[in-house]
């Protein structure tokens, strides 16, 4: 019988030895070696009038990254006598423009009037409760009573994305190069179906949100990494706005770069009513991406998939009633890659687009008459044109 050598297994170096390898531990995130920041330093009270009226712009307070702010309107009225009562966007498009400049003065976010930073807010993921007619600080007072045609709500001014590794949050230490936020007020008419009888006096608020400058230390000296994921990041906030006869419609968008996280399309006929853009929305919309049909659906079929989405319910649009589906406005979002719910997102199913990219509209507008497509675009411009910014680098 023949035997077969084996041979001894090799001795493990001696702990410190030369061959032994040093273990490579990794930075912990940006969030466990810094706070959270929150100021409230901004003011501006006017009484509303026939015209809309440009508030001094807000810079945003240096405090090592920016993450977002909370706009907070208050009318108040007195002394009213007249059976108040809002247009369908009110009172939201109170605010007629919100814009947010960067330190070179390059728009990320708008212009949009209130009423579409609401949608955006409803359907755009950055929060839990969305809908900001069910926060608890919403009220609107309608009617002949005194108070009649008063109101409150809060709107997020999105920045940042994910609040677990702060992306979007954006290097804001420069007190000569400051990011800025530009809001105007609109008018009574705007605002208001039947107007109060006194003009309302409308103070606008905004607390702005943050995060410390890390020294890459937790409170137990573990290596921490100085930046947000994916700093340097862009998320971008626009509107398209496309005039369209009822009829057959096959309409490119326009060109831009990036990351798609969310489109809102929202149709309004000539009298600038959603509710008859509602009933005049295609029955079969359609958009092609390059000529590769990315999606088909009936209004029923959409409705049913944000009622999926974002828990809409069947109840009638009003001013008060809250997590209904907006009228005349549709949503398609890439936000759900990690859980059930849009904003519970780890950034793979963003939608690569680039100025070469056609993305065709296609479908048949009922109704008679001009219409508006208003399109809301949220999507990122990562750092370095590099989408793995936006994923932790896979």
């Amino acid at each position: 019988m023949s035997m077969t050598a084996t041979e001894a297994p090799a001795k493990a170096p001696a702990k410190g030895g030369k061959g032994q390898q040093q273990q490579v531990v990794a930075a912990r995130p940006f969030v466990t070696g810094t706070r959270t920041l929150e100021s409230e330093v901004y003011t501006q009270t006017a009484t509303q009038t026939t015209g809309t009226q440009a508030l001094t712009p807000y810079e945003f307070q240096v405090d090592g990254y920016l993450s977002g702010a909370v706009i907070r309107v208050t009318a108040t009225t007195a002394g009213n006598s007249a059976a108040t009562a809002f247009n369908a966007d009110g009172p939201f498009n109170v605010l007629q423009s919100v814009i947010v400049e960067d330190i070179g003065g390059k728009q990320i976010l708008g212009p949009l009037d209130g009423w579409k930073l609401y949608v955006l807010n409803r359907f755009g993921g950055f929060v839990y409760n969305a809908d900001a007619k069910a926060n608890g600080v919403f009220t609107v007072t309608t009617g002949s009573g005194a108070t009649g045609g008063s109101y409150r709500f809060t709107l997020r001014v999105p920045i940042q994305v994910r609040r677990r590794d702060a992306l979007g949050s954006l290097p804001n230490r420069n007190a000569s190069a400051t990011f800025k936020l530009k809001l105007t007020l609109n008018t009574s008419a705007a605002v208001y179906s039947v107007a109060p009888t006194a003009a309302a006096s409308i103070n606008v608020q905004v607390q702005q949100h943050g995060w410390a400058t890390s020294d890459n230390r937790d409170y137990k000296g573990n290596g921490v990494s100085g930046t947000p994921n994916g700093v340097g990041s862009l998320l971008y906030t626009d509107v398209e706005t496309i005039q369209l006869s009822s009829g057959a419609f096959n309409q490119r968008m326009s060109t831009f770069g990036g990351l798609l996280r969310l489109l809102v399309f929202e149709l309004r006929d000539n009298t600038g009513s959603r509710a008859q853009g509602e009933l005049d929305f295609p029955s079969l919309f359609e958009m092609e991406i390059d000529k590769v049909k990315c999606f088909s659906r009936s209004p029923i079929t959409w409705e049913h998939l944000m009622s999926e989405d974002y828990g809409t319910n069947a109840t009638a649009e009003s001013t008060t009633a809250t997590n209904t589906k907006p009228d005349g406005v549709f949503v398609l979002h890439w936000l759900d890659d990690f859980g059930l719910q849009p904003g519970a997102e780890n950034g793979f199913r963003y939608q690569p687009v680039t100025p070469s990219t056609a993305v065709q509209l296609i479908g048949t507008i009922g109704g008679s008459g001009a219409h508006t497509l208003g399109i809301t675009k949220n999507y990122w411009s990562p750092v370095n044109d590099d989408p793995r910014q936006l994923t932790g680098g896979r």
